[in-house]
């Protein structure tokens, strides 16, 4: 009974190896992409086993793979780099490589703080905590974020992408304790806090006080952040302060 026994497991085994061999073996993975896929592990790997040939992308520039759990995309001049999880669903979402992130620049990467992963593209990156989820930033509000401390910062990691405001005059990401504003000519400027909260209560930068043009820094006594119509002022026995510049007719 126990020789039958074994024989069943024995013969269950050679079934599934079988299978993930045949699997693996019904599609092409080759060059740099089979390269990348064997140091991953191959279909041992997280990635697990191609569901696809080696295909042309739809933009005409570039190949790739689909696998069990993730992907492996390659551009000319470049290296082949995957990309899996949460944060190729948004890529996913956005288009692959015809979005505006474009092609990705490097694998997923632990950010090192604990929490968070990221995986950086051509034009931007899609960061990812189990809190936040997966959010996309780029251009100047990321090296805004990047210059702060990326997720260490005080701002943590972003809560929402990055959108055009509501006055359709500049952009912005929310974060897990701020915002980053951006519009031509001030730039890309972090407010938190009371002060964020006051200028939202006043509209954001619909608001007389319009975009910042500042960080929040020391002033005196006070917190203070600049904006194009004025300041917001903070200390712990006034609250948040609005003053408001001097208009000359």
């Amino acid at each position: 009974m126990h020789s039958r026994t074994r024989s069943v497991c024995l013969v269950l085994v050679l079934l599934i190896c079988s299978s993930i061999a045949s699997t693996a073996a019904a599609y092409n993975v080759y060059g740099e992409i089979g390269a990348k896929w064997q140091s991953l592990g191959g279909g041992n790997g997280f990635l697990g086993a191609p569901l696809t040939d080696e295909t042309g992308t739809p933009d005409g520039v570039g190949r790739y793979n689909h696998f069990e759990h993730g992907s492996i995309y390659w551009r000319p001049n470049s290296k082949a780099f995957e990309v899996h999880g949460l944060i190729r669903d948004k890529w996913a979402s956005l288009g692959w490589e015809r979005s505006f992130l474009g092609y990705p620049t490097s694998d997923e990467l632990d950010a090192g703080d604990g929490g968070g992963r990221f995986s950086n593209f051509q034009h931007g990156a899609i960061v990812w905590t189990a809190k936040t989820g997966a959010c996309v930033i780029y251009g100047d509000i990321r090296q805004k974020w990047i210059a702060l401390g990326r997720g260490r910062s005080f701002l943590g990691y972003p809560v929402s992408d990055e959108a055009v405001t509501p006055d359709q005059a500049g952009r912005y990401v929310h974060f897990q304790a701020g915002s980053i504003y951006w519009t031509s000519g001030p730039g890309a400027h972090e407010v938190h806090g009371f002060i964020r909260e006051k200028w939202a209560a006043l509209g954001w930068e619909r608001g007389r006080l319009g975009y910042p043009t500042s960080d929040e820094y020391q002033w005196g006594a006070y917190r203070r952040s600049d904006f194009q119509g004025g300041y917001i002022k903070w200390k712990a026995d006034t609250g948040a302060v609005v003053v408001y510049s001097q208009r000359i007719d």
